[in-house]
């Protein structure tokens, strides 16, 4: 590797921690490619010459989180576990609240190249180990009265609405939870709740 290649791969790493940092303090609204090339300490033409634009900075960072939550679930998953579903479940929740505005900003599309190919990929992939613990439960069989697609995409409509609930309060308010991590575990025994469901059903 060249030295003009080293330093060009250093200066794209340095503005994209430097955009993590950004996304956590501002949100994806308000994150800009000045703030971002600031921080960095690079010109501020950098993070077009290597992003294009906001969305496409944007998308890189997308792609990942959904490559991190791969990793996550997969790896709770493939462990001894006798609920692998509601193991994914629970990895899900925790990825979720605690990494809140990474979260927000995968399932932001309009804020996205949404047709990128590696963004694409990398959902696909995500979504692709909650179909995997379903089949772990389940066999090769059929799922209850649901296709397994449909069991997948319902798993995750569970996991990722206990996130949102949980994260925006509304879980709290409606249990009475005493605390942000009281509300985090009731979410996740839910997910043991639904996994049992599918693993009783006829």
């Amino acid at each position: 590797m060249t030295d003009t290649a080293t330093t060009s791969g250093s200066v794209r790493e340095s503005l994209l921690e430097a955009a993590r940092i950004e996304l956590i303090e501002h949100g994806r609204a308000s994150i800009s490619l000045r703030a971002v090339a600031r921080r960095a300490e690079v010109s501020h033409a950098s993070p077009k010459y290597f992003f294009r634009d906001k969305a496409g900075m944007l998308t890189v960072l997308a792609t990942e989180g959904f490559r991190a939550l791969t990793s996550s679930l997969r790896a709770v998953r493939q462990g001894a576990t006798p609920q692998p579903l509601a193991a994914v479940g629970h990895a899900y929740i925790d990825f979720g609240l605690q990494n809140a505005a990474l979260f927000d900003l995968m399932f932001s599309p309009s804020d996205l190249h949404a047709d990128d190919p590696e963004l694409l990929q990398a959902q696909h992939n995500a979504i692709g180990e909650l179909t995997s613990a379903v089949t772990e439960i389940t066999g090769e069989g059929p799922v209850t009265s649901y296709g397994r697609p449909q069991m997948s995409l319902i798993s995750w409509a569970l996991a990722h609405g206990l996130v949102v609930l949980a994260r925006d309060g509304a879980l709290q308010a409606a249990t009475g939870a005493d605390s942000f991590d009281a509300t985090a575990q009731i979410a996740k025994e839910l997910t043991e709740v639904f996994d049992a469901r599918i693993t009783t059903s006829d």
